[in-house]
C-alpha cells in the first residue's frame, strides 16, 4: 500500500501552445487543470491545521488518441 492512496489525486495535461507565435515570453506548452471540490477541501483542511499544503507532481509523455503528443501530470 502507497502512502497516497488515501489522498485524493488530479490529472491534468499540457499540450504544445497552439497559439505560440515569434514571441520569446510566450510559454510552448499551455493546459488546463480543474480542482476537485474534494481536492480544495483537503487543501483547506491541511491549512487550518497549519500545515503548508503540498502538491506532488510527477509527469508522463503520452500521445493522444488524435496522434499529439502531450504530458499528463498527477
Amino acid at each position: 500500500m502507497s502512502k497516497y492512496d488515501n489522498v485524493t489525486k488530479l490529472d491534468f495535461a499540457i499540450f504544445p501552445n497552439q497559439y505560440k507565435n515569434d514571441n520569446a515570453k510566450a510559454p510552448y506548452k499551455t493546459g488546463t487543470l480543474e480542482m476537485t471540490k474534494e481536492f480544495l477541501k483537503e487543501m483547506l483542511e491541511q491549512a487550518k491545521s497549519g500545515s503548508m499544503p503540498e502538491i506532488k507532481v510527477a509527469a508522463w509523455r503520452r500521445t493522444s488518441k488524435a496522434g499529439k503528443d502531450y504530458e499528463n501530470f498527477r
